[in-house]
């Protein structure tokens, strides 16, 4: 599932939510009012979701294949062949590996094997949570790829993305993306490439839009390492009068990103999993 996604990773989402137009408003200060934390969990969230869906639509391939992916360890999987519908059910909550705790279902719709071109996926969620996050929305993958030679790529359509925190915050995302799928000969080595765009409201219920400059990459060895967010790539968020641009980086495993707002630049480290 290369480009496909949700992409819209990091988007530096909680802006200002009372200066008004005769109040001068410092870089430092907007930066502060940015809940990176908080979108980069909502970003996350939704590619923990497409993995959990992919892992469960192998488990039950109709071509034999029989391995079991350790993300589906704590999971019930069932797959009803003659409505073309299966389901991931984490029951009332369970840990998977890197700590995580997963509740509730993973739904999928589907007409064909993923791989062939014109194959969908349409993901929804029942009371599912991922830590003590409330995640909904319907995902829609279809393969848009030409030929079964060429990389696996998806247009992502998410409809009604809205993350519900613990303290009664909400987060909310619409978002059309194109995700390729760079598989390896050990899936813990794929990688996703995101492009496409997305809109929402942040915790603060303030309104933002966002476009991704140059290609977003996930890396799945990286999550060993807690690192859920895009490793390389440039997007840009739009929030009022403000645009800040966010550098991921080179393709190494950490959490920092590069800001760019109103001319200064600053270096951030983003938890995603603090906010979850």
């Amino acid at each position: 599932m290369k480009k496909l996604l949700f992409i819209t990773a990091i988007a530096f989402a909680t802006f200002l939510t009372s200066c008004s137009k005769d109040e001068e408003v410092g870089t430092s200060d907007i930066l502060e009012e940015m809940d990176a934390e908080a979108d980069a969990a909502l970003e996350s969230n939704y590619e923990d979701i497409d993995m959990i869906a992919e892992a469960g639509v192998a488990f039950t391939d109709e071509s034999g294949r029989v391995e079991r992916d350790e993300i589906l360890d704590c999971a019930d999987v069932t797959h009803d062949q003659e409505n073309k519908t299966i389901t991931i059910d984490y029951g009332d909550g369970c840990e998977i590996r890197g700590g995580r705790i997963l509740k509730g279902k993973i739904i999928i719709e589907y007409n064909e094997r993923k791989l062939i071109p014109g194959a969908y996926r349409i993901i929804t969620l029942e009371d599912f949570y991922i830590d003590e996050v409330h995640v909904e929305g319907t995902r829609t993958l279809t393969n848009i790829s030409e030929s079964l030679e060429d990389d696996p790529t998806f247009s992502i359509e998410l409809v009604g993305g809205k993350l519900s925190f613990p303290d009664g915050t909400t987060a909310t995302r619409d978002a059309e993306h194109v995700k390729t799928w760079i598989r390896a000969s050990n899936p813990l080595n794929d990688e996703w490439h995101v492009d496409g765009e997305a809109n929402g409201s942040n915790r603060r219920d303030v309104r933002y839009e966002i476009e991704i400059l140059e290609t977003l990459i996930f890396k799945r060895s990286c999550r060993a390492s807690r690192v859920f967010i895009p490793v390389a790539g440039i997007k840009q968020v739009t929030f009022g009068d403000n645009v800040a641009v966010i550098d991921y980086g080179d393709g190494a495993c950490d959490n920092e990103v590069t800001i760019t707002l109103n001319g200064e630049t600053f270096t951030k480290t983003i938890e995603p999993r603090g906010e979850r």
